[in-house]
């Protein structure tokens, strides 16, 4: 499953960890030293899973946050470089990113799915906590062959209430992650 992961520099171990976890092992870009005008957009091309750890604030809809709150993704910057998404599912762990534009646009690049939170999240820095469990066990349960649908559930059976309550989907529910690579 080729995986594109994209957070907080604070965050990349526990980010790195819950994704190895679910068997995924790829290097994290992270805010800083990436903000939005320097972050690689197209390597989102040809990518079966997004994955992205950022602040997000019920106030604002057109940007995502790393580190310092430096604004590590733009609505706008988004818009004019980014590749063909198509049917890549998106996963938006941070705080608030079902208010923000971002779902509406990934599914306008082809994204088959975007599940994201329309309240905080909570994790750890430096292990898992309840969104990171949370973002593991979606990702685990993606790769043995889950649609979005049934990953979500799974994932809300190992985190609280709240915490699975807070994930959202935009999308197509019965889609699963495309497999490019193994």
């Amino acid at each position: 499953m080729k995986t594109l992961l994209y957070c907080c520099h604070s965050w990349r171990i526990n980010n790195w960890l819950g994704l190895a976890r679910a068997g995924v092992f790829t290097r994290p870009l992270t805010c800083p030293p990436l903000d939005a005008g320097s972050f690689p957009y197209s390597k989102l091309a040809g990518v079966d899973l997004v994955y992205m750890a950022l602040h997000g604030a019920a106030y604002e809809r057109d940007l995502l946050y790393g580190d310092d709150w430096r604004a590590a993704l733009s609505i706008e910057a988004l818009r004019r470089r980014a590749p063909d998404m198509s049917g890549a599912v998106v996963v938006l762990e941070g705080c608030y990113g079902m208010r923000t534009r971002f779902p509406h646009l990934f599914r306008a690049l082809g994204a088959a799915a975007v599940i994201a939170s329309a309240r905080p999240t909570w994790d750890r820095t430096l292990s898992l906590g309840r969104a990171g469990r949370y973002g593991s066990t979606l990702v685990r349960a993606l790769r043995q062959g889950a649609t979005v649908r049934d990953a979500m559930a799974v994932a809300a059976d190992v985190v609280d209430a709240d915490t699975a309550m807070a994930f959202v989907l935009a999308g197509e529910p019965d889609v699963g992650v495309r497999r490019t690579t193994p």
